[in-house]
């Protein structure tokens, strides 16, 4: 079980989409906007979760070009959400903008980011528990998968806003939107040259 929580924590501290879009969100927005954020993630990753877990997501690709237009649309929206990072307002105070990130948003990033369901692919195919039943062990490291999740996931979003409350000029805040915005593209690129 050590073995798996530890599996768990390299997979999910790693960047990808959740989490630097978390960072950015914080560091734009504020708490929030993070926080709301943070809990969309967390619906997407477990709705993802259960996908993976029930067979959906295979059966699912199964038909034909699905998994092609899947990739697509996941590349394109991430890529959205690159820019609208780069691009998020950054006066000193917190204030409504209409480029704040969505609740609805981040459970359709999780839903369609690549790295969701590696994860949970690899989480749920190996690292057998031993001594237990298929559903026990299904529920067990959906508990554990989550105790981990949340943990980083706060401690991005909290990094993210640390950068904001350091008070950074406007200039250096938006270098840093800029950077995190480069860096989600960087995954998308892998991303998709690993789908290639």
């Amino acid at each position: 079980m050590l073995t798996f929580t530890i599996a768990i924590f390299l997979m999910i501290i790693t960047p990808g989409p959740g989490v630097l879009s978390l960072a950015a969100t914080g560091s734009g927005f504020g708490w929030k906007v993070g926080i709301l954020y943070l809990v969309g993630l967390f619906i997407g990753t477990n709705t993802v979760l259960v996908l993976v877990v029930t067979g959906f997501k295979g059966f699912l690709f199964e038909i034909p070009w699905v998994e092609t237009i899947f990739f697509v649309i996941s590349l394109s929206y991430l890529t959205w959400i690159a820019w609208r990072i780069a691009c998020a307002e950054n006066e000193i105070k917190f204030k409504e903008s209409k480029n704040e990130p969505k609740f609805s948003e981040a459970i359709f990033l999780q839903i369609i980011n690549p790295k969701a369901y590696l994860v949970n692919g690899i989480l749920f195919a190996g690292f057998p528990l031993q001594g237990f039943s298929l559903q026990l062990e299904i529920l067990i490291k959906t508990v554990i998968i989550n105790l981990v999740w949340i943990p980083v996931h706060f401690f991005w979003l909290w990094l993210g806003i640390k950068l904001r409350e350091w008070g950074l000029s406007k200039g250096k805040q938006t270098i840093v939107n800029k950077v995190m915005a480069f860096c989600l593209l960087v995954v998308i690129a892998l991303a998709g040259f690993s789908e290639i």
